[in-house]
This record gives structure tokens, sequence and C-alpha cells, in this order.
């Protein structure tokens, strides 16, 4: 019977591991495999991970067809005998050129399958478009393709001759070299100083963010838990920036933190905390600062509200009995309140450190990471380096990067925080 109830609840728990295999494992693996390649999307010959040589066989044909247009029109030219002898020469190169790669009846059925799609205005089929080649092919390509380019150098100057040589030129880009590079990401990143400096900024961030939060949300939990009249009220007015999309509030705070209009920065100005409204978001200290109070403005009452739950759980008769041995209430506080209150406080910590770690959004919308990078963190870094420089090889090592950081975190406060908690919690 226990064997079946094992089984049982193995089967119960199997959903939930498959979940969390599709949904967290497969693409974390996936990242991974590739921060280990060098792919980047703006480069044709880089934009897919590639372990062996290839031929892009549809940029190939449009090549070759360029080439020989201007070929032909070079040929009409009024030319002497060697420079006949040059153009004939590349004409005869070219066939062999393209025996050097398509030299089964497979490899060229393949090229003559894309010539047609082309020549019909019809999209090339992902399985027709790369051709795998090996290194004694494509030094035999690269052998000609020398030749090709020697020759044309040796023709006149004129536009025919030059749209010839750009044109033989680009038949090195038809080749598509492996990509693999190993571990070479992530050495680059130990060496990168904007890396470094966006992990000071992400860290000074969630440092100074995650500590006044937790004063404010302590303070904030002790009085919505001791109100009695319109209690449900006043939660409801203190989970409202909490309530409100991060994006929304990061752009009214950018508003109000505006140099022109801004009402936050008019204010600053005026008591003498900035030199004039524009340097709020210009200064690169005055920004991180701009930052981090719209941040903790906005997620003191997720605090708040976790540690409201904790303080619920702790019985009433432990003060009484305190009231009765005369403490007063910052002893029962210190006593009490926060001793009971330390397995709350490790879930919010860790929540909102993670969560501050990986800031994005808020930033994003106030900042961009400016100025000068200034309040640029490592999330904002693996963006611009996934979608603006297309580079989806480092910056999906920078991603891992983020993955092993948040890791580390997480195992300090369980390792460091978590060890006292359960050892009270023993006693």
């Amino acid at each position: 019977m226990d064997r079946k109830e094992k089984l049982f609840g193995y089967l119960f728990l199997l959903p939930a591991v498959l979940i969390f295999i599709f949904v967290a494992v497969i693409p974390l693996v996936q990242v991974f495999v590739f921060s280990l390649f060098d792919i980047q999307l703006n480069n044709p010959t880089k934009s897919e991970v590639s372990l062996s040589y290839k031929i892009d066989v549809e940029n190939y044909a449009n090549t070759v067809f360029t080439a020989s247009s201007i070929l032909d029109s070079v040929s009409s030219q009024s030319l002497d005998s060697k420079q006949k002898k040059i153009v004939d020469r590349i004409k005869s190169l070219l066939p062999e050129l393209e025996k050097s790669i398509f030299n089964t009846n497979e490899k060229m059925s393949q090229l003559n399958k894309v010539n047609d799609l082309l020549n019909n205005f019809q999209p090339v089929d992902i399985k027709l478009k790369y051709l795998s080649v090996s290194r004694k092919e494509i030094n035999q390509y690269n052998d000609y393709v020398k030749k090709l380019i020697s020759l044309a150098n040796s023709l006149p100057n004129t536009q025919e001759t030059n749209d010839l040589k750009q044109a033989l030129l680009a038949l090195d880009q038809v080749i598509v070299k492996p990509n693999f590079v190993g571990l070479q990401n992530y050495s680059y990143y130990l060496k990168d100083s904007r890396l470094l400096s966006a992990i000071k900024n992400t860290l000074l961030f969630t440092v100074v963010t995650v500590f006044f939060e937790l004063v404010f949300g302590l303070m904030l939990a002790v009085v919505m838990h001791k109100v009695t009249s319109l209690k449900n009220v006043f939660k409801s007015i203190v989970l409202m920036p909490w309530a409100i999309p991060t994006v929304i509030s990061a752009l009214m705070w950018k508003f109000m933190y505006d140099g022109q209009v801004g009402i936050m920065s008019k204010f600053f100005a005026d008591i003498g905390l900035i030199k004039s409204p524009a340097d709020l978001l210009s200064s690169t200290t005055n920004a991180m600062i701009a930052a981090m109070t719209a941040d903790i403005w906005k997620t003191t009452p997720y605090i708040a509200i976790l540690l409201v739950a904790g303080l619920q759980t702790i019985p009433e008769s432990l003060y009484e009995a305190a009231k009765v041995d005369g403490a007063n209430a910052v002893y029962q506080f210190f006593r009490i309140t926060l001793p009971m209150l330390k397995p709350t406080i490790l879930v919010a910590l860790l929540f909102r450190t993670l969560d501050a770690f990986r800031v994005f959004d808020l930033i994003y919308v106030l900042t961009g990471g400016g100025p000068a990078n200034s309040t640029e963190t490592v999330s904002i870094y693996t963006y611009k380096t996934l979608f603006n420089q297309l580079d989806f090889g480092r910056g999906s090592t920078l991603a891992v990067l983020i993955f092993i950081m948040v890791t580390i975190i997480s195992f300090i406060y369980i390792k460091i925080l978590g060890a006292e908690v359960f050892s009270h919690q023993k006693r």
C-alpha cells in the first residue's frame, strides 16, 4: 500500500515537474547554449548557430548572377586584347568556382532549385538555403575568389569594373563560418569595465532601495496592524503605489522629474538640493537618487503587506504577558515583534532583493540607463546588447551571468539569514 501511495504521489507531482522543465530548465539551457556561440542577427553569416562551414546558396546564386551580368556589361566595352583575355579568364573561372563547392549531383540539384525559386520570385526554404561543406572545399573556394579578385583589380578603373570588383568581393560573404566560441564570451565580460559599472549600479540600487523599503514597510505594517477604524480603506490607499503598473508609475515620476514642468524637480531646486530643475535627471548622481526614490515609493507597500501578514501570526498573549511584566512598546517591538517576524522578513527581503537586482522597466523608462550609463543596470545592459546591438551570443552570456548572480544572492539569504530563522523555529 505504501508503495502505491508513493507512486501515486510521484504521478501527482509529474505535471508540475514537466511544467518546471519546459518553462524554466529548457529555456535556461537554450540561453546557455547560445552564450557559447557568436550569434549576431545583424550579420547574415552569424545569424544562427553553426558548428560547420556552410554556403549560403541563395546569397551565392544572387551574387554570381550579379557578377555575371556586370561581366557581360564589361565585355561589351572597348577593351584591348590583354583586357579581353582577363575578362575571358574571369568568365572561365566562375564555373570552376562553382564546381569547387557544388561538386556532386545532389549539391548541383540544390543550386538549381534555388535558382528556379529566385527566377520565379519565390522564397527559398531554409533547407535549401544552406549547404554544408568541408574545410577543404572552403579553401578551394577561397583560392578561386582570390584569383577572381586579383584579375578584376588588373582591369582599368571604370564604373562597370568597380561594380564587378564589389560583386566578386561579395562572394566571400556567402561563406557561413562556424561561430562556436566556447567560453570566450564569458572571458570577454570578465574584463568588461561596462559590465563592472553596471553591477556596481545594480548593487547600489538594490542595497539602498531594499533597506529603505524594509524600514518604511515595517513602519507602515505596524501602523496598518494597529489601525482599527477604516482599516480596509487605509490598506487600499497604502497599496495604491504598488498596484500601479511599473511603466505607468515610471512615466508619472519622469513627468514629475522633468526639468521644465516637473513639480518634484522644481521643489528640489527651490529647497537647494539641486542647482536647477534640469539637473535632476541629467546629473549622474541625481539620476540614480531619482530612480531609487521612485522605486522606494512604488515597492514599499509590497513589503508592508507581507509584514502585515507576519504581524497577524504573532499571538496577542505575548504582548499581554509583556505588559504585565512592565515592558514598554520599544521593548516589545525589539524583543517580540522583530524576532517573531524574522521568517516573514526573510521572505520579503529575498523576493524584494531579487526583484530589485533584476530591475529594468522603471530605470529604462526614467533614464534609459543614462546619463553616461550612470544608472545602467545589468538587465538594461543585457537588453541593449540583445535588442539594440542584436548580439544574441553576448546577450545570452549576460542573461546567464544574471542567473548566476541571482542564484548566489538566494543562496546567501537562505544560508545566512535562513539558518537563524530555522534554528529559531526548532527551539
